[in-house]
């Protein structure tokens, strides 16, 4: 999305605008996000279309966790359960790409024979990626599909529509009334896992990295409207997410290449040798993770967060 589209989406958003209305914004803004990378996740020239329309997709579903309270039920249920179908296609083709980047960038400390048999494990992937894309065009172009973008256009072009009725004027329904305390709520699901660190497993991990990822995209979504202190806050919590990122990643490759069945003894080795790279990275990962962790969960840290809020009066 240009620089200039963005801002103007977001100068959009008033704080008087109540949740439902801002809400109808934001997600106009990631379904033409979402729309404009269809078209190069369709022929995969360019790794980076799958992954940004597979962003904007989870930055909807963000929005619909985050302020699903505006909107009637079943208008969350329905377009949540459809953003996720179509996120799960692109995700398949998504851990394809990372994974081959990743053995991409690793093959070069192999020898030449070992390249070879990295090459026969290079082509089963991109198999499979182009079995998951076969797919994936065909759902792009279903009827569930189309049937999606012309409802969920509507949803966004046409303001009130799908939001809950205020049962009084007196509930607090405006942005800058709301929004603190469903921040402040992000925040804490971050924080409390500070109980089960530094001896957290693969799982808790990534745990915590969606509750990040929750909590940047919603700082990001209203940022213009915030304190200036956010930008510093900001770009922590996406240092975390990035990190724990990586973590994920080398777990998902892990899985995906032990899960590899019929390999030559030649290629079985070269699978455990990436392996065991990929253990001393995660290695180097889990200590940088703890210290990155100490440094963001400090009082200092908290109270740039709660003055960032103060703006929204």
């Amino acid at each position: 999305m240009g620089k200039s589209n963005k801002s103007k989406a977001t100068r959009d958003i008033l704080l008087h605008d109540p949740m439902a209305e801002a809400g109808r914004k934001l997600l106009a803004m990631q379904l033409a996000r979402m729309k404009r990378h269809e078209a190069g996740s369709r022929t995969g020239e360019d790794i980076e279309s799958v992954h940004q329309m597979r962003v904007a997709i989870r930055r909807m579903r963000s929005l619909f966790m985050l302020i699903g309270a505006a909107y009637k039920p079943k208008t969350v249920d329905k377009y949540s359960r459809e953003l996720r179908r179509i996120a799960r296609a692109l995700g398949r083709i998504r851990d394809l790409d990372v994974l081959i980047e990743d053995l991409e960038a690793f093959r070069p400390s192999l020898p030449a024979g070992d390249q070879a048999a990295l090459d026969q494990v290079f082509d089963r992937l991109d198999s499979r990626r182009s079995q998951h894309r076969e797919r994936l065009n065909a759902l792009f172009d279903s009827k569930f599909y189309a049937r999606f973008l012309r409802q969920f256009a509507r949803l966004c072009k046409k303001p009130g529509r799908g939001a809950r009725p205020l049962p009084n004027r007196e509930e607090p329904h405006q942005l800058r009334h709301v929004l603190p305390v469903l921040l402040h709520e992000r925040l804490a699901r971050v924080r409390a896992y500070d109980a089960v660190l530094p001896a957290a497993d693969d799982r808790i991990l990534h745990a915590l990295r969606v509750e990040f990822k929750q909590l940047r995209y919603a700082l990001e979504f209203f940022q213009p409207l915030l304190g200036r202190t956010t930008n510093s806050f900001l770009r922590e919590a996406k240092e975390m997410q990035e990190i724990l990122g990586r973590i994920n990643d080398i777990a998902v490759f892990s899985d995906y290449m032990s899960g590899l069945k019929k390999l030559s003894p030649e290629q079985a080795a070269v699978v455990r040798d990436y392996l065991a790279d990929r253990d001393q990275a995660l290695a180097a990962l889990r200590l940088r993770f703890d210290k990155q962790w100490t440094s963001f969960n400090t009082r200092s840290r908290m109270r740039q967060f709660s003055d960032a809020l103060l703006i929204l009066r």
